[in-house]
């Protein structure tokens, strides 16, 4: 199974919207994106104080005492995990996301006949 980093190379998502995307991906499978959100929560600590901070007090020992500088690196740090884990549950989800895609074209083509329905009706 390959590994997709970008959403519209996903074949699950390919013909979407940049928004209807992003809301299937974000909005849609809450319970695993809460817990992804809790993983994201413990490894940014963890990496944060065992990996960051000893890195940073190596290298550059006076960054922690600049806390401008010392805050863009905690946030670009906090941008690549969170990336990371979005492209991690991208690439876990593409089973559910197949068949919410089905779900949805579901739902749409029986809103279709409905209306196509109804527009007979009327003319009748």
């Amino acid at each position: 199974m390959p590994f997709y980093f970008r959403a519209d190379d996903v074949p699950e998502l390919a013909g979407l919207t940049r928004w209807e995307q992003r809301m299937l991906l974000r909005g849609t499978f809450i319970k695993e994106r809460a817990i992804s959100t809790l993983f994201l929560l413990i490894a940014v600590i963890g990496s944060v104080q065992f990996v960051i901070n000893p890195l940073i007090e190596q290298f550059q020992p006076g960054m922690r005492t600049n806390s401008l500088s010392y805050v863009v690196a905690l946030l670009a740090w906090l941008f690549l995990l969170m990336w990371l884990r979005d492209v991690i549950m991208m690439n876990v989800l593409r089973p559910k996301l197949a068949i919410k895609r089905a779900e949805m074209k579901r739902a749409a083509d029986d809103a279709a006949l409905a209306k196509v329905a109804d527009a007979g009706q009327d003319h009748e």
